[in-house]
């Protein structure tokens, strides 16, 4: 603007006849002298604006954080071949890292909305490659006639198509209003096949020589040079879908070395952690030893990833996608897997920390839950990959609900067994080492308490598992509960005509002299009622544990029958008197 305003200053005003006014005609040479020097000063100035101008572009054109010119289909045409053409000459300067950087700038020339995020930079590198290797070998009009942004908005141009050929320049629209060309979809996702087409033509004058791809390919790689390359045999260099054999033998190299060296880690590491528990009791093993395996994966994926690009210099985007596929499947496989380890052994830490036993119903709630939060990790990280790998996102969860219910379907009996655990731990009838009785007349301890069924330890120490869904329906006693005392009860008879008072006071002296019968309650003995051959009477006492009621049952009739035969107390067996009358 102050340049505009310089160039709108005018010389003094002249009489309608041309003739200089009065006061200028007294002293003409000066004021000529002073119009000079103001002409002067008007040209340096704009010189001077011209310049900074110029170097302000140039300024941000070398920014690094500057964005690419992409305002137009002539300013996205020649900000991709400028960028690429000095990649191209900083590669043969021995600038690697600096090519790789500017051939990154270029393909944000490139529309790739429609690519998987996750592979989405390395496609743009490769498919920039193969598009500057096209347009290398093609006429492209001069740049006067390609539409700049003047023409653009004049015209409200969407796209520009370079002719006799189908790549094409679009304006993207991000609901910004900032407009913005790029070379379609459609044109990155068919560089390669434009590239195999013209591959056998000439350079043309304007490509500089050359483009980055054949550089890349002459020079061979991180990990084999060029030097070594030359001197393989020829069935080496043969190439086999786009790629010689000398990079699969490469990557079938990797292979093995990657999955010596895993299992090498996961043995090697095992057995070392093993000797530090016995020698420092640390128990290490069982906590750390679980996370060697799958962190040992996803560096493997990774440094695969990094391998097949820089390392072996995979430039077939047909072969390097579907083995990046593979990478980040195993990738992500293992970062599920270190999850649910890490949160099994936080849910460890809890029970832990918390005094909780080990295997009762409070340790399951909070491996339930730990579980519950995996399986939720799990759900967003398999969207998230979905997403990474270009699926659409509401299909993939549609997909995942509808997988789920068949899964539900299917194993009804299973999810059955979930409701039912998660029932038992909500009300709790029982805990660990309960000793409870069941409908069906299973009797035993508690001895954990599963995800899919409960676990009880018989008398026999026979181990019986019974759905939790059973257990969550049925009718069932727990002789541990309110309180761990259990009271039990032994009926006996005993003639008539006996003295029951002596009868209790023996009976009451036999219990009092067995230790394994609670003091607290006292034992008391009831008359229960008139039987056919006896007075039948019933001792009650308590015990502690419920599992010894068979022993002290057992122990409590041996003495009363022992006691009882010699205080000459009867103990009548049941019988029958027949009368027969007869007449006279």
């Amino acid at each position: 603007m102050e340049c505009k305003k310089l160039l709108e200053l005018r010389t003094p005003l002249r009489m309608a006849n041309n003739t200089t006014p009065l006061r200028y005609a007294r002293n003409a040479a000066p004021y000529r002298i002073m119009g000079s020097l103001r002409y002067g000063l008007q040209l340096t100035v704009l010189f001077l604006c011209f310049f900074w101008t110029n170097g302000a572009e140039a300024a941000v054109d070398l920014h690094p954080l500057a964005p690419p010119n992409v305002s137009s289909p002539r300013a996205t045409l020649k900000t991709f071949l400028d960028t690429m053409n000095d990649a191209t000459q900083a590669y043969k300067a021995g600038h690697e890292h600096k090519a790789v950087a500017l051939a990154e700038r270029a393909a944000r020339c490139l529309n790739l909305e429609k690519e998987p995020p996750a592979l989405r930079h390395v496609m743009g590198f490769y498919m920039t490659l193969y598009l500057k290797e096209t347009l290398d070998r093609i006429e492209i009009p001069p740049y006067d006639e390609i539409p700049d942004a003047k023409a653009v908005r004049t015209e409200k141009m969407t796209s520009w198509t370079i002719p006799y050929t189908e790549i094409s320049i679009a304006l993207v629209s991000e609901g910004s209003s900032t407009e913005r060309f790029l070379f379609s979809s459609d044109t990155v996702r068919n560089a390669e096949s434009y590239y195999e087409k013209v591959k056998d033509l000439p350079y043309t004058p304007q490509s500089g020589g050359g483009a980055l791809l054949d550089q890349l390919k002459d020079t061979g790689s991180l990990i084999v040079p060029k030097s070594l390359v030359e001197r393989l045999p020829n069935w080496a260099r043969t190439e086999i879908f786009g790629e010689a054999t000398w990079q699969w033998i490469g990557l079938i190299i990797y292979f093995g070395i990657a999955a010596g060296t895993i299992l090498l880690l996961y043995k090697g590491g095992g057995g070392l952690l093993g000797m530090l528990d016995e020698k420092f009791q640390w128990g290490v093993k069982h906590s750390v030893g679980g996370l060697i395996l799958p962190v040992t994966l996803i560096l493997f994926s990774h440094v695969g990833l990094w391998f097949i690009i820089y390392g072996l210099r995979f430039l077939n985007a047909d072969v390097y996608m579907p083995i990046a596929f593979v990478f980040l499947l195993i990738s992500y496989g293992a970062r599920i897997w270190l999850i649910g380890a890490v949160l099994n052994r936080i849910a460890a830490i809890f029970v832990f920390v918390g005094g909780i036993v080990r295997g009762g119903v409070d340790d399951q709630l909070v491996r339930l839950g730990f579980q519950a939060l995996s399986v939720i990790i799990v759900g967003v990280m398999m969207v998230n990959l979905g997403a990474r790998l270009g699926l659409p996102t509401y299909s993939l969860i549609t997909g995942l609900g509808i997988g789920g219910l068949a899964v539900a379907l299917a194993g009804r009996e299973a999810l059955s067994n979930v409701i039912g655990t998660v029932m038992i731990i909500l009300d709790r009838p029982f805990k660990l080492g309960d000793y409870i009785v069941l409908g069906e007349g299973e009797r035993g301890e508690v001895t954990e308490v599963g995800l899919r069924s409960t676990r009880i330890r018989t008398r026999d120490d026979i181990l019986i598992s019974i759905p939790n869904s059973v257990i969550a329906n049925a009718k069932m006693i727990n002789e541990s509960a309110p309180v761990p005392a259990s009271r039990i009860r032994v009926k006996i008879g005993v003639a008539y005509g006996s003295d029951l008072a002596k009868v209790e006071e023996v009976w009451l002296k036999i219990v009092q002299q067995n230790e394994l019968v609670l003091s607290h309650p006292a034992p008391r003995i009831r008359f229960r009622r008139f039987g056919d051959s006896a007075l039948d009477l019933e001792l009650l006492c308590w015990i502690d544990p419920p599992e010894l009621r068979g022993r002290i049952i057992h122990q409590l009739s041996w003495a009363i029958h022992e006691e009882f035969r010699k205080q000459g107390i009867e103990i009548p067996f049941p019988q029958r008197d027949i009368h027969i009358r007869t007449d006279r």
